[in-house]
């Protein structure tokens, strides 16, 4: 019940404007409701400003407050937030200017949690139409007291009077806690209803090569998603997402769905790393002689990226852990287009006996756009010498692949070493004996095709003058002038383009797909 959207589900007593939610056949009009909002610090009744339902008068002392810790989440349909403490005997919490004339057959409602031994009776709730005399309300059941049965519990109270200015007081008889959240003054009974269904991010979160363009869903038809960035417990006062969200640094993305006479979501949490890969592997590459007299580290290589990666060894080799298995990886990030691919590998046992290193499964990949792997090599213990350097070549790698991947993904016994990698260039020897260049030979790559959206342009060391859109009839859809590298597509109906890239040798023409 916390949470409740307040941009749609308005609850402003003092005008009698009454709600109506109707939910697994159960009809409910609601009065007033009041979910503690969600403070960002433990703070002071007399202080606090994050009330939900604005339109009455909060007040208390003794003193009480408002905190963050203990939410509401114990209960069916709730969920967390602030909440006002009361664990001593001169706190107390009240509610002043509700009008609950027009209506009979009053009931409160509220969430309580409190601790294995307290059966409720110690918690006290008094009404009054004056704020003179007081009346005390009693829970209609009492909570159970073994083990177990802590936490939090809805609670119903019957026997609210009518009257045109009511006002609600919370108290403890006990030096014990309680802490009070989720109130509601509703005719009959409190319905059953239905929970929003929780975001969900796409992309997922994760660790990507480039910025990415994030969508937020919730299964639950027309849910607003209010969303943060800064690592904040979204509310309905913070980011109302509107589209996809642009993550352009590392970040954490949460959400939240809600949803008029609904319970809100969960809270959904996505956490993005970013990369940097302003520095990249200039092609061609050779660090054939990387374990002879110059040993340089690969990890601290301008381009290369290590993750879960040991110390390298003294030749300057990558150290892929066994106790990372399926997360040690060295990524290279490419400038231009790539052609062939050759390294080494060496195995180091755990012991003296050579077998001491086994059940080693060993990945080689490619990638686009750092995010969509396809297979360069598997490579398993019997292929990787435990003595010296095995030689792994002849492989040619995609005209459009900017990343390449050497991963762990299994090993029982001992560590593998990587070094010597060589990496070619995209040759551009396409021409013919008259010199007319065959532009198809050229680095020129646009990736990813297919696209939902963005697209990048990779040329290589070749200068981009222009870039034309054209349709299938040769019409022309829009035209880029250089300097640039991502080309948005987004306005544009899904189907097949042309994409007319305008160098100084001529003109080279590729087909895009957006879908």
């Amino acid at each position: 019940m916390k949470n409740f959207n307040i941009t749609k589900f308005k609850i402003v007593v003092t005008s009698l404007f009454v709600v109506l939610a109707v939910r697994q056949g159960w009809s409910q009009t609601v009065l007033y409701q009041e979910n503690m909002g969600v403070p960002t610090a433990n703070t002071l009744i007399q202080n606090y400003t994050g009330w939900e339902n604005s339109s009455v008068l909060y007040s208390g002392d003794g003193t009480s407050d408002v905190r963050t810790s203990s939410a509401s989440n114990g209960y069916g349909g709730a969920s967390g937030g602030g909440n006002v403490m009361l664990n001593d005997t001169v706190k107390w919490f009240q509610i002043s200017g509700l009008n609950t004339s027009a209506d009979t057959n009053l009931s409160l409602y509220c969430g309580i949690r409190k601790t294995n031994a307290e059966n409720g009776s110690n918690f006290v709730v008094e009404v009054s139409p004056d704020s003179v005399v007081w009346t005390r309300l009693f829970m209609e059941d009492t909570l159970p007291t073994g083990t177990g049965t802590s936490g939090w519990h809805r609670v119903c109270y019957r026997g609210v009077p009518s009257c045109a200015n009511l006002h609600v007081r919370f108290s403890n008889l006990a030096h014990v806690d309680y802490r009070l959240d989720d109130i509601a003054v509703v005719v009959g009974e409190e319905a059953v209803l239905e929970t929003v269904s929780k975001p969900v991010f796409s992309p997922s979160g994760g660790t990507y090569y480039e910025p990415q363009m994030v969508t937020m869903t919730s299964q639950t038809s027309d849910a607003d998603i209010f969303y943060t960035m800064d690592g904040s417990t979204p509310a309905t006062s913070s980011n109302l997402y509107l589209g996809p969200v642009s993550v352009v640094s590392s970040v954490t993305v949460k959400a939240l769905a809600v949803h008029a006479g609904m319970y809100d979501s969960e809270v959904a949490t996505a956490s993005y790393v970013i990369l940097d890969t302003n520095s990249l592997v200039n092609l061609p590459l050779d660090l054939s002689g990387n374990s002879g007299g110059d040993k340089s580290d690969i990890t601290q290589l301008p381009g290369f990226r290590g993750y879960h990666l040991g110390s390298s060894y003294a030749d300057g080799s990558a150290k892929f852990e066994a106790a990372h298995a399926g997360e040690a990886a060295l990524v290279a990030h490419l400038d231009s287009a790539p052609g062939s691919l050759e390294f080494e590998l060496k195995g180091r046992t755990g012991g003296s006996s050579p077998a001491a290193y086994e059940g080693v499964l060993f990945y080689v990949e490619e990638s686009a756009d750092g995010q969509s792997w396809s297979s360069v090599a598997q490579l398993t213990d019997n292929e990787i010498s435990t003595a010296d350097y095995v030689h792994f070549d002849g492989y040619q790698l995609q005209e459009n692949t900017r990343y390449v991947r050497w991963k762990l993904m299994q090993c029982n016994k001992g560590n593998t070493q990587l070094n010597n990698i060589v990496i070619g260039s995209f040759s551009d020897e396409g021409r013919d004996t008259t010199g007319v260049l065959d532009y198809e030979s050229l680095p020129v790559c646009l990736y990813p095709n297919p696209t939902t959206d963005r697209i990048t342009l990779h040329a290589g060391h070749i200068q981009v003058l222009a870039v034309t859109l054209l349709d299938l009839q040769g019409n022309v859809l829009q035209e880029w002038a250089a300097p640039f590298s991502v080309i948005s597509l987004a306005q544009y109906p899904r189907g097949m383009y042309i994409m007319s890239i305008r160098l100084p040798q001529g003109v080279v023409q590729k087909k895009v797909v957006r879908y």
